[in-house]
């Protein structure tokens, strides 16, 4: 899942990001539908799991129906023809055929539903043959979340919080907090459900429409009714204009143990982070949480950039591509710091995604970090932006990761198992998570000579 801030959107950061393919087509097009086309062709020459005709064909078609029969309201969007079903063709695994029949039963939908928006049933249709491949890392955005995709960032005017990309039929979250934030002030925690925004009922809004019923201007108060534990909590909250951290750092027992929360990995927070350690270190710190818990991901070369900080000279995880090749994802000794040789808790919990999953396995793997909190989502790959012709962006993953003992990390069930396991009680006040991370180094130190 997605963090989201709630003022200035974020989108689908759970991917190890490797460059972008801006290349618009492979082949040119044979059918109306350019964009469509062009994701099947993406997927069947370039995903790790090499899928069939026949199965993104059947999800593409799956998504339009979603789309046909969805109410034409501010919430779903849809084109409002609840007793029209798409025609289900006998595909055969013949590309050129299978993309015909595909392209004749979109047609008919389009007629048998007048209140369509063709762009938007074509959308719909790329949209549900991306989510056909079952995996996190593989989707695809439209042209205004394409915008802001894998973007650090900017200042915007809201409460200082993020929230949690929602799957069908659950609640949205709070997934972090922005220190000495509005939100922070006025009680919001990680973890809360959000029930509504200023009295209108957000359950089924995605996460973006959520947050951009939050934002608005500064100044202004915006009320939210959040499930916390087995209870409800009302806040009203006046919003502020706010640059969103990269880097929240808090000391704990004077100092003597550094605690930095990394909230995603794209940008410069990389080299924040090893700022941030250098002057915990010259300041006198004995130990070190690394805290990972909501993050959801970015660019591969951060991921890397961070877990080499602590470690040097070492293979991280395997990634395993679309033939079976196994290669090893190394540090960049670089950035590591010399200095470094502290007790090293990694905190996580099951939104840490993708490279902050690589981080935890790869640092759990060469014994520099205990990993304390929850098992991680399971969305561990290597993603690739490929360009559409509508201006979206499809991503697709390249390859698959494993951890150094041959784990498969990615896929429901999966992801990366704390050596100790702690979870809020969001019913008491307390961060058990971090209470359990400060017992662990404070075991550490007395252990040491």
């Amino acid at each position: 899942m997605s963090a989201l801030p709630l003022i200035a959107v974020v989108v689908a950061m759970a991917c190890s990001i490797v460059p972008a393919d801006v290349t618009k087509q492979i082949i040119p097009p044979r059918t109306e539908y350019k964009t469509a086309e062009a994701a099947f062709h993406v997927l069947l020459e370039r995903h790790a799991d090499r899928p069939t005709s026949p199965q993104l064909l059947r999800g593409a078609l799956d998504g339009a129906e979603t789309y046909i029969k969805k109410p034409n309201t501010e919430k779903d969007k849809g084109a409002g023809c609840a007793t029209l079903t798409l025609e289900r063709p006998a595909f055969t695994g013949s590309s050129e055929s299978d993309l015909a029949k595909f392209s004749e039963s979109l047609d008919k939908a389009a007629a048998g539903c007048p209140s369509a928006d063709r762009t938007q049933l074509e959308r719909a249709a790329t949209d549900g043959m991306a989510k056909s491949m079952n995996e996190c890392h593989t989707y695809y955005l439209d042209p205004d979340r394409a915008k802001s995709f894998n973007r650090p960032p900017e200042a915007y005017s809201g409460i200082g919080a993020t929230i949690s990309a929602t799957r069908p039929n659950e609640m949205a979250e709070i997934s972090a907090v922005f220190p000495n934030s509005p939100a922070e002030k006025a009680g919001v925690r990680s973890g809360d459900g959000i029930r509504s925004v200023d009295g209108v009922d957000v359950s089924g809004f995605t996460a973006e429409e959520i947050a951009t019923r939050i934002r608005g201007q500064e100044g202004t108060t915006v009320a939210l009714l959040l499930v916390r534990g087995t209870t409800e909590v009302t806040l009203r909250i006046v919003r502020a204009t706010l640059i969103p951290p990269r880097v929240f750092e808090r000391t704990w027992e004077g100092g003597s143990i550094a605690h930095l929360s990394v909230l995603a990995l794209n940008g410069d927070v990389a080299r924040q982070t090893a700022d941030a350690v250098q002057r915990h270190l010259a300041a006198g710190a004995k130990a070190f949480i690394l805290d990972l818990r909501n993050d959801p991901g970015g660019d591969l070369s951060v991921a890397v950039d961070i877990a080499s900080i602590f470690l040097k000279d070492a293979t991280l995880v395997f990634q395993v591509g679309r033939d079976g090749d196994k290669k090893a994802l190394r540090t960049n000794d670089r950035v590591y710091n010399s200095a470094f040789n502290k007790p090293l808790v990694v905190l996580v919990n099951e939104r840490s995604a993708s490279g902050a999953e690589i981080i935890a396995a790869g640092l759990r793997s060469n014994k520099v970090a205990t990993i304390v909190g929850t098992k991680t989502a399971g969305c561990v790959g290597i993603g690739q932006p490929r360009e559409m012709p509508d201006g979206g962006l499809l991503l697709v993953t390249l390859a698959r990761m494993q951890s150094l003992g041959g784990e498969e990390l990615n896929g429901e069930g999966r992801g990366v198992a704390p050596d100790r396991s702690a979870k809020n009680d969001l019913d008491t006040p307390e961060d058990e998570e971090v209470v359990a991370a400060l017992d662990v180094l404070r075991q550490k130190l007395a252990a040491r000579p």
